[in-house]
């Protein structure tokens, strides 16, 4: 990164969609054979949990609403849930997607976080990448190579021995870093503890607090946010887009929900189904797949071999995730409408949950969760409800 550069979240970002090539893919594979051990089924709707004293030759996949690793991988490890934890050994890298992630064992290798809520308190022994909403970096975190994150709300208080790269809206650092530091945010705060082994580099409108007590070995050095990204008018611009991208994503999705419900009439109604029978499970599962299928891509199209498997998983996620949106909208319909009535008919319950889906998602900050949420629950019903028909056809063949 220049100096003319701040670290933005979007860069911050695309390092981190670096990272689930290998989870997905072999998730996907390996749900074949989960199909053939009904022992394993339930658990793998509750929890994977490779315990302590546990070791596992070459890399492990972990998928489900609760994933704990407490037990040695002498590979890499590849982790998706709702919340995840860490604290066994792990001697390749950590590759994690989830709600809640706390990471408190050690790493040989690298670690890439994209989460809700991340804690990392362990030894991680090279490079680490984290993304998410609330991000704590405890006391008794050390990361031997480089810290890049993104985050809402970043609290830094376990030494990082070489640079520390951020763009978040909330930083403060109470800690050793021994290389630069550079940080982009609204608000940045160095505690007495907090100590920089060289430069300091820092994009804000507002000036850094920091402490008596603080050193900064090198220089500090202000660079200027860019007037393009503040000004009214561009302000203004994105509103204007925003609405008319609203109108024509209900005309199209209106179009497309009324297709699925033509072409497929069990599947639909099959797959709302199962967000009504499995809320959080979906909510969970999808919620995964909406933050580790772009590291997937990502990692895809930076080998030239696998730039066609890139932008194949790119057309297929981006579908899957749109269509998903209908399949929410019909469970969402069908509970309004049952309200009034008991057997509403699908058609009417989809545009029930269209026209509820695009006014609630017109309110600010709540707009924007409902529209996250709907997108993972739709991504999660889709592949659970696809998981259980491949077992039905499965059970049909053998018999």
């Amino acid at each position: 990164m220049s100096e003319s550069r701040a670290p933005s979240v979007l860069w911050v970002s695309m390092r981190i969609l670096s990272a689930m090539l290998l989870m997905i893919a072999c998730l996907s594979l390996h749900s074949f054979a989960w199909a053939e051990e009904s022992s394993e089924q339930a658990e793998w709707r509750e929890r994977v949990i490779l315990r302590a004293g546990e070791e596992v030759q070459g890399d492990y996949f972990a998928l489900g609403p609760h994933v704990e690793i407490s037990g040695t991988v002498h590979g890499d490890v590849y982790a998706a849930g709702g919340e995840v934890l860490v604290d066994g050994v792990i001697d390749g890298d950590l590759i994690v997607a989830g709600g809640d992630v706390t990471i408190s064992g050690e790493v040989a290798q690298d670690v890439r976080v994209a989460g809700g809520n991340v804690t990392l308190s362990g030894e991680i022994y090279r490079n680490a990448t984290i993304a998410g909403a609330d991000v704590h970096v405890t006391e008794s975190a050390h990361v031997a190579g480089n810290l890049l994150t993104g985050a809402g709300n970043l609290l830094v208080e376990g030494s990082i021995d070489g640079d520390v790269r951020i763009a978040a809206g909330n930083v403060t650092l109470s800690n050793e870093t021994g290389g630069d530091l550079a940080v982009a945010a609204a608000a940045i705060r160095l505690t007495s503890n907090a100590a920089v082994g060289k430069d300091f580099r820092y994009w804000s409108d507002d000036e850094p607090s920091i402490d008596k007590g603080a050193t900064i070995l090198g220089t500090v050095t202000k660079r200027q946010i860019p007037e393009v990204v503040k000004g009214e008018e561009f302000r203004r611009g994105l509103a204007g887009m925003k609405l008319v991208a609203g109108a024509v994503s209900a005309v199209s999705t209106l179009i497309l929900g009324l297709l699925l419900l033509r072409i497929y009439p069990v599947f639909t109604p099959r797959v709302a189904a199962t967000i009504q029978e499995q809320p959080w499970v979906t909510l969970g599962v999808g919620g995964a797949l909406l933050a580790g299928v772009p590291l997937l891509i990502f990692l895809c199209m930076v080998t030239v071999l696998g730039i066609p498997i890139g932008l194949m998983l790119s057309a297929m996620y981006l579908v899957t995730l749109y269509m998903g949106r209908v399949f929410v909208m019909l469970w969402a319909g069908q509970r309004l409408l049952r309200l009034i009535r008991d057997s509403p008919s699908s058609p009417w319950a989809f545009v029930t949950g269209l026209i509820a889906y695009f006014i609630v998602s017109l309110i600010p900050l709540i707009g924007g969760l409902i529209t996250m949420v709907t997108m993972a629950m739709g991504l999660g019903a889709v592949l659970i409800a696809k998981k259980e028909l491949v077992q039905r056809l499965r059970e049909r063949h053998e018999v």
